[in-house]
C-alpha cells in the first residue's frame, strides 16, 4: 500500500494501522531546516500528500511584492503572508475592477508535477488559495467587504460570483490532468467562531462554495477546504455539500474528542497539532505526546491526516519539527 491508497482509505474511513502524515514547511522555515539539517533532508520526508498552490507573486521591491490579481503585499512583518497595501475596489462597485484571466501555462505545468507525484505514490491536489472571502477582501479590503454584508449585499453577491468564475475557470484547467482533489484555502474562523457569523456565511458563502463544490463533485474528485479558526458552526452545511476533507483542525479551538465523536463519520480532519503553542514553545516530549494523543483519538475508524496546524513557521524549533517526524513516521 502507497500512501496516496493510505490517504484514499482513510477519506472512506476506512482504519489502518498507520494514519497518514504531511509536513509543509514556510519559505523561512524551510530555509531554516536547510542550514540546520542540509537540503537533503527534504527526501527523507516521505509526505503522504503533493499539493500545488494557484498563487503567484511578483516581488516589487524588498518590502512589498503583487499578485496575480493585482493585489499589493507590505513584507515588513517577518514570517506573515502580509499586508494588503493597496484597495483595488474602493467602493461597492464591481466595474472598477477588472479580473485577471488564469495564468494557464503556470497551472498546467503545476498540473504535471502533480501527475508525477500521483505516479510516485502520492495523494495530488491542486490548491486555489485565497478562493472566495480573502480574495473578495484583499481586493476590497476587510472592514468594507463586512460592511457591505450589511449594506450592499448585492455587490458582495456579485464581487463572489466573479471570484468563483475565476476560480471555476482554473478548476477545469487543472482537472483535465488526472489529478485526485482540489485544495481551496479561505480563512472564516476567529479564535471563537466565525469572522462574519453564520448568517451572513450562510447569505454570502455558502452559496458560492457550493456552485464550486458542485463542479469538483461532478468530476469525481475528492475535495479539502482549509480555514483557520473555530468553523464548528458550519461542519453540516460543509458535510450536506460534499466536503471531504477539513484543514486545518486546531486542538486549541476545538473539543477534539467531541468533534471526532459528531463529525469524524462525514469529514477527514487534516491537521491537529498545534503550530500556536505546542510546537513552538514546547519541548520535543511534549510535542510527541501531543502528536502521539491525536492519533490516538482521531485514528478509529479512519477520517485523519495527522498533520501540523499549519505549515510550520521558522519560529518553531527544528528538534521540534523533527519530534513530530519521528512520531508520525514510526507508528
Amino acid at each position: 500500500m502507497n500512501n496516496r491508497d493510505l490517504v484514499i482509505d482513510t477519506l472512506h474511513h476506512v482504519e489502518r494501522d498507520t494514519v497518514p502524515y504531511q509536513l509543509d514547511l514556510s519559505g523561512d522555515m524551510r530555509q531554516k531546516v536547510s542550514d540546520e539539517l542540509g537540503e537533503e533532508f527534504f527526501g527523507t520526508i516521505d509526505n503522504c500528500l503533493a499539493l500545488e498552490n494557484n498563487e503567484e507573486f511578483v516581488q516589487l521591491n524588498a518590502h512589498r511584492k503583487q499578485d496575480a490579481f493585482g493585489v499589493i503585499w507590505l513584507m515588513d512583518q517577518v514570517g506573515d503572508f502580509g499586508v494588503v497595501d493597496n484597495c483595488l475596489i474602493p467602493e461597492p462597485d464591481g466595474n472598477l475592477y477588472r479580473f485577471p484571466s488564469p495564468n494557464e501555462k503556470l497551472i498546467r505545468q503545476k498540473c504535471e508535477r502533480l501527475v508525477e507525484a500521483k505516479q510516485r505514490g502520492k495523494f495530488a491536489m491542486y490548491t486555489i488559495g485565497f478562493s472566495l472571502y480573502e480574495r473578495a477582501w484583499s481586493l476590497r479590503g476587510i472592514e468594507n467587504l463586512l460592511m457591505d454584508m450589511v449594506a450592499e449585499p448585492t455587490f458582495v453577491s456579485e464581487l463572489f460570483d466573479r471570484i468563483v468564475e475565476y476560480n471555476l475557470a482554473v478548476v477545469d484547467i487543472a482537472t483535465e490532468y488526472p489529478i485526485d482533489g482540489i485544495f481551496f484555502g479561505d480563512d472564516w474562523g476567529q479564535q471563537k467562531g466565525l469572522i462574519m457569523g453564520p448568517t451572513y456565511w450562510r447569505r454570502f458563502i455558502r452559496p458560492a462554495l457550493k456552485k464550486m463544490y458542485d463542479s469538483i463533485k461532478s468530476k469525481g474528485l475528492y475535495l479539502c477546504q482549509h480555514s483557520c479558526g473555530d468553523i464548528h458552526e458550519v461542519f453540516g452545511d460543509l458535510i450536506d455539500m460534499g466536503l471531504d476533507i477539513y484543514n486545518t483542525f486546531q486542538p486549541e479551538i476545538y473539543d477534539v474528542q467531541a468533534i471526532k465523536r459528531e463529525y469524524g463519520g462525514d469529514l477527514t480532519f487534516y491537521g491537529g497539532v498545534s503550530t500556536q503553542h505546542v510546537l513552538p514553545f514546547g519541548t520535543p516530549d511534549e510535542v510527541k505526546e501531543q502528536t502521539r494523543t491525536m492519533l490516538e483519538i482521531m485514528k478509529p475508524n479512519g477520517g485523519y491526516i495527522a498533520a501540523p496546524t499549519h505549515a510550520m513557521p521558522n519560529d518553531i524549533p527544528v528538534e521540534n519539527m523533527l519530534a513530530f517526524l519521528d512520531v508520525v513516521r514510526n507508528q
